[in-house]
């Protein structure tokens, strides 16, 4: 009789491999192999929570208080009053901040000596 699965006595990975791989990605070497393993189980059991949180959101239909359309109306309809909601203050601080990355053209200042005179061309 053939059994599929039979207990090892070695182990059948490296703990300096495995303590490699998660530095490389996470940043995190382990001290012993309870917290290796630990952190074996928890990232993958942690990524499937959020994501069945992302799915109970979308069902509720979380996303139904939609800002946007609010802006958007705003700018059609002067009379229309917004409320200013932290996402709106957000959305205008990164838009304020990110302005002059948007057009860095506009803000270069060349030292004369670099600007063609004449013909340059």
């Amino acid at each position: 009789m053939r059994h599929s699965w039979c207990y090892r006595r070695k182990e059948t990975y490296s703990m300096v491999t495995a303590n490699r791989f998660w530095s490389q990605i996470f940043g995190v070497a382990f001290s012993n192999k309870r917290w290796l393993h630990f952190f074996m189980l928890f990232v993958p059991v942690t990524g499937l929570w959020m994501s069945a949180l992302g799915v109970v959101g979308l069902a509720l239909n979380l996303r139904a208080y939609d800002f946007v359309s609010q802006e958007i109306r705003a700018a059609e309809d002067p009379e229309f009053e917004t409320f200013y909601t932290k996402n709106i203050l957000l959305n205008e601080g990164i838009r304020a901040w990110m302005a002059a990355q948007d057009q860095p053209h506009e803000n270069l200042i060349f030292p004369e000596e670099v600007l063609p005179r004449g013909n340059a061309l």
